[in-house]
């Protein structure tokens, strides 16, 4: 039997000493990746959401800062996530936003995110998203009081009872060639060129919709818009009702 001297069990314990914080340091900072990158997605989820409400407030004529859409921003965010951004709640900027477009709203927030602890300020993650969605163009009410309405898009085969379909309101957001391949819209389909703009990936900026299946290489391309009207019930010939909102 092996007899351990002081000396070796004095080693050992300044060796595990030394090692410990090291690894307790490690794994704070891999549980504050997650954390960064949990509270990252639910910002985008906000900013989508955001971006949704807009579309149609705006169409509405309502005056809207980019300050008061941070301020709803971070009111869908949880005070966990608000702690990982550097500044708090002031340090989310979205001035970089443009609101007075009136067919697009483009959304555009940046922040620091930052680790349990924060490092003494040493590490900080630069994030910065960006939605653009078409500024809603239908109708809501008022039309045809004898009768019951439905929505319409030029050319559809489909009519929609609900003006807040998704299928009728468009999210559009930027990519590139480089990330294009790895998302799938919410059919789980990846995306293919547009062959209306002729989009392709050696195109340095592109533009997708979560409910379409195309990237396209210009904002104003006609296969990002959607030109909503609303016809009498018994105007809708042989169109099919929407599988989402036709029910």
């Amino acid at each position: 039997m092996r007899i351990i001297r002081k000396s070796e069990a004095g080693s050992l314990t300044v060796e595990a000493a030394a090692i410990l914080p090291v690894f307790m340091l490690g794994l704070l900072t891999l549980v504050s990746v997650l954390l960064m990158d949990l509270a990252g997605m639910r910002m985008q989820a906000s900013l989508l959401m955001q971006a949704e409400e807009l579309a149609i407030s705006l169409a509405d004529g309502h005056n809207v800062s980019a300050l008061m859409v941070r301020d709803e921003l971070i009111k869908e965010l949880d005070t966990e996530d608000v702690r990982l951004i550097e500044g708090g709640q002031e340090g989310v900027d979205m001035s970089a936003s443009f609101l007075d477009d009136p067919e697009y709203v483009e959304l555009c927030v940046d922040c620091n995110l930052i680790p349990l602890g924060n490092y003494f300020g040493i590490l900080k993650i630069p994030y910065r998203r960006r939605c653009i969605s078409h500024v809603w163009c239908g109708y809501d009410r008022g039309f045809f009081g004898d009768e019951e309405y439905v929505y319409v898009t030029n050319g559809s085969e489909v009519y929609h009872l609900d003006r807040d379909c998704s299928h009728l309101r468009l999210t559009v957001t930027d990519t590139d060639s480089a990330t294009v391949g790895t998302l799938r819209n919410n059919g789980g389909a990846k995306y293919k060129p547009c062959g209306i703009c002729h989009s392709s990936l050696s195109d340095k900026k592109l533009y997708v919709t979560p409910e379409g299946d195309r990237y396209h290489n210009n904002i104003t391309c006609s296969g990002l818009k959607r030109t909503v009207r609303a016809i009498r019930k018994s105007e809708i010939q042989d169109r099919r009702p929407c599988s989402r909102c036709g029910r």
